[in-house]
């Protein structure tokens, strides 16, 4: 799932080296995705993206259709 927030930045949950999830960041405009620093990595994709869900919803994200 793919959320955005009020700026434009788009957040979904992405695979690290490894065995590792994460939910990143993209800027508008920008190539390249960060991680979200006050998330932690999870050793699968749906814990992360529980994390996500749950940031997104306290900072009042948008899901985005893809």
């Amino acid at each position: 799932m793919t959320y955005i927030d009020r700026r434009g930045w788009k957040f979904k949950v992405m695979h690290g080296l490894g065995d590792v999830w994460k939910a990143r960041y993209q800027k508008p405009g920008a190539r390249s995705w960060k991680c979200v620093a006050v998330l932690p990595w999870r050793e699968n994709c749906e814990d992360a993206e529980d994390d996500l869900e749950v940031y997104a919803e306290a900072h009042g994200m948008k899901k985005v259709e893809e």
